[in-house]
């Protein structure tokens, strides 16, 4: 079964579930993840058929899943975290709620996929990018670094999401990256760019559509996962082109651990060899076209997907350093800038 929560009543049901140790049961297995609620369905129905339990996805936003499992830190109600970001993990890592394991799939997975203590594990990645929509826009008008966005220029032309959604803390990773002085603390010419930033942006709210939006020109810039950006145009009806930025684009890795407390070890592991699997890793590259991590898995892709692979320069980014001080730096922009 897979359940998805979007919006308020996320929120609600969220809250209601923290006060009081409330949540849907599985027979055998809970997955939580930000995945998209179709991917999982497929993972859904062919990790039931190859492993024969039966395995329940709960889908929340990525910072819902970390605010939820530090909310169950002492009644667990999770097995599996599936497809959190690096620092969302590491900050998992650090508050005692993952558990360390050894998968077989990590065999010949690169280092910089696999936490060094072994508590997650990478199974595809994903560039955070800055584009914009080629029907309206031309080249020569478009940012050529994220930092540009801060300029007036750009006022009122792109939007960025909700500070829980995984996908802004990637995008606010990479941008604090920028600004981290000898203390490991964002400067004071950083705010000052920051509060540039968030003039400058629409800052989403429900009922907005981006897609209709970026078609339209009202904001045809896009801050968006590689393949949110695909989507935002197919619905759209408008061509798109990545930007190659001054400085990188931030990769994230969507990676997968062990929930500390878990009764189910063995049946989650299990569930992890299958769904971190090479093979697995293909069949995500074949139909959605994401982009998996290991060198088996790419040199198996389709010809688009290995291309994507090197298509932006990747952003040099320490996550540990973020994950120990993103709340506080998120805090700060909530308090001050929004």
């Amino acid at each position: 079964m897979t359940i998805t929560w979007t919006g308020r009543l996320a929120t609600s049901l969220l809250a209601i579930a923290a006060l009081t140790g409330a949540t849907a049961q599985a027979q055998d297995l809970v997955v939580y993840t930000p995945q998209s609620a179709d991917r999982m369905a497929v993972l859904e129905e062919r990790a039931e058929a190859a492993l024969g339990f039966d395995i329940e996805f709960l889908t929340i936003g990525g910072g819902a899943v970390y605010d939820r499992l530090l909310a169950e830190r002492n009644n667990p109600q999770a097995d599996v975290v599936y497809g959190l970001i690096d620092f969302l993990m590491a900050g998992l890592k650090a508050e005692g709620l993952l558990m360390p394991y050894e998968p077989d799939f990590a065999e010949g997975l690169p280092a910089r996929f696999i936490d060094p203590d072994g508590y997650f594990y990478g199974y595809r990645q994903t560039p955070i990018t800055l584009s914009f929509n080629a029907d309206l826009i031309a080249p020569g008008d478009a940012p050529t670094s994220w930092l540009d966005l801060a300029d007036p220029a750009y006022e009122g032309q792109f939007m960025i999401g909700s500070l829980r959604w995984q996908t802004t803390r990637a995008i606010l990773a990479g941008l604090f990256t920028r600004f981290i002085d000898d203390n490991g603390e964002v400067s004071d010419e950083g705010w000052v760019w920051f509060q540039g930033f968030y003039d400058n942006a629409i800052v989403f709210e429900e009922g907005m559509n981006r897609a209709q939006m970026i078609a339209s020109g009202e904001t045809p810039f896009s801050l968006n996962h590689f393949l949110g950006v695909q989507r935002d145009a197919e619905e759209g009806g408008y061509a798109y082109q990545y930007i190659d930025t001054e400085g990188g684009t931030p990769v994230v890795v969507e990676r997968n651990g062990i929930v500390a407390g878990t009764e189910n070890f063995d049946r989650a592991l299990a569930f992890l060899e299958f769904a971190s699997s090479v093979d697995w890793q293909v069949t995500n590259a074949e139909l959605f076209g994401v982009i998996p991590v290991h060198p088996d898995a790419i040199a198996r892709a389709p010809e688009e997907v290995r291309r994507n692979a090197t298509l932006l320069s990747p952003q040099t980014i320490d996550w540990d350093l973020i994950a120990a001080n993103l709340d506080g730096w998120l805090e700060r922009i909530q308090l001050e800038l929004l």
